[in-house]
Parts: C-alpha cells; sequence; structure tokens
C-alpha cells in the first residue's frame, strides 16, 4: 500500500555512490517500493568508472511513474563522501532528509515508521532531531548473516561511538544548517555528520525495529577512504580533546 502525502511531508534520500553499481539495482528498487509518498531522491554519484550511472538511469521511467522527485548529480573525479553528502544536501528540498548507503537495502515501510516516530518524538521534545534504527546485517549477496542492534541515544556516547547508523531520518533543515560537512574526513563519515548535529544541540531516539538491511563486504568505504587512517584520532582530539592522551 502506497501512502500519498502533500508536499509538506516530502522525503529526501540522499544516495551518495561510488563503484557500487553492482548494488545499486537492488537499493534504488528498494527506495522505489517505500510506503510513504512524496519522496525526492537526490542521486551523488562520486566519479564513478564503473556501470552506476547506467544503472541509475534505467530507473528514472520507474521514478516518473511512481511520482518520485529525482536531481541527480555527477562528479567527473572522485573527491570523497562528504563532498558528495554535501552536493546532496545542497540538492534536497524535502521537509525530512535520510542518507542511504547505495550498498544498503530498505525495508518499505522504513521512511513511513521513521517519519511517524520522528513527528511524535519531536512533538514531546523539540531537541529530538533525529531518529535511527535497528538493522539486518547481509553479505555481499544479499543473505541475511546478523543482525545490528543500535544502542539508546545518549550524548556523550554518541559523541565518542559510532553506533548511529548513517540512515537516520532527520530534519532537512538540520542537515542544512549544519552544512557543510568537513572535507578532509575520508573515514567514519556518518560519525562525523552525527558529531555535529549533536553538537548543535539535537538530541536522537532509537526505533528499537530493524527497517533496513546493511551490506557487508570488502569495499564498505568511500573510494579514497582507504587512503586516511588518522581521522578517528583527529575528530576524538577535535570534540573531546581532554579525551586525548
Amino acid at each position: 500500500m502506497i501512502i500519498h502525502s502533500n508536499n509538506f511531508n516530502l522525503v529526501s534520500i540522499l544516495v551518495c555512490n561510488y563503484n557500487y553499481g553492482v548494488y545499486l539495482s537492488e537499493c534504488l528498487n528498494s527506495i522505489i517500493k517505500q510506503t510513504h509518498r512524496p519522496i525526492q531522491v537526490v542521486f551523488v554519484d562520486d566519479g564513478s568508472n564503473d556501470n552506476s550511472i547506467e544503472i541509475f538511469r534505467t530507473k528514472l521511467k520507474m521514478f516518473k511513474k511512481e511520482g518520485i522527485e529525482v536531481n541527480f548529480f555527477y562528479y567527473p573525479d572522485n573527491g570523497g563522501r562528504i563532498r558528495s553528502l554535501n552536493k546532496a544536501i545542497e540538492l534536497s528540498n524535502g521537509k525530512y532528509s535520510t542518507i542511504v548507503d547505495s550498498d544498503d537495502i530498505l525495508y518499505d515501510r522504513f521512511i513511513e515508521i521513521s517519519k511517524s516516530e520522528l513527528d511524535k518524538e519531536n512533538a514531546n521534545n523539540s531537541k529530538v532531531g533525529f531518529v535511527y534504527t535497528n538493522l539486518d546485517l547481509v553479505d555481499k549477496c544479499g543473505k541475511i548473516i546478523s543482525q545490528g542492534i543500535s544502542e539508546e541515544f545518549e550524548e556523550e556516547n554518541a559523541l565518542l561511538k559510532s553506533y548511529i547508523p548513517e540512515s537516520g531520518l532527520t530534519y532537512t533543515k538540520i542537515l542544512k544548517e549544519c552544512y557543510p560537512f568537513d572535507l578532509s574526513v575520508r573515514v567514519d563519515t556518518k560519525h562525523h555528520k552525527w558529531q555535529k548535529i549533536i553538537k548543535a544541540g539535537l538530541k536522537g531516539k532509537l526505533i528499537p525495529l530493524r527497517l533496513f538491511k546493511y551490506r557487508m563486504h570488502d569495499k564498505n568505504t568511500s573510494g579514497i577512504g582507504n587512503r586516511i587512517t588518522s581521522d578517528r584520532t583527529r575528530l576524538i582530539d577535535k570534540w573531546h580533546p581532554h579525551k586525548s592522551t
């Protein structure tokens, strides 16, 4: 069942991709199957040299048929995930936003449930600015191999530990207020994003449901991420200098 909403309820789904063509179709299909409408797909490709662009273009007719708004941007070179994320935030115009890794898979009610819970929690406490969920861990073929159970939100813990998944739902206004994110960050980019949002005074709320599949494989990083190994220490030093020794 598709739940139709007015544009005030538009959810932007930000997909930043680099050479994940082998997984991209399954990710995009899971977006098309979302029960919530309206949605916007913001697709930013970070200089892929595989068939990612061709795969994305094969979905355009289906997006149009389903009434899904599309914004697309292609970089000719690989500049890192944060650059792509910053561009995707620029192109997003929904009231809500979520960032979906292009190798991951959303369950059909991911947006519907996340949006409902975010609005409910925010109505009770205006400091709640994002929600996140548990997940199923899958292998490169999509077979479920384990479950990922996130921790309840606690500010100090969330700043130090990267346990909040990338695919949390937040208000686009929050992303735009925290934008731009640090281009020098090459690893653990999602933690950098959540750190900055939390430092802006926002709190998160865990939805204790497994609402998406996180794919485990040997390329779970940006195209240039493996070249940088000191970012995690640098981020801890930046946000918690008293933790350095």
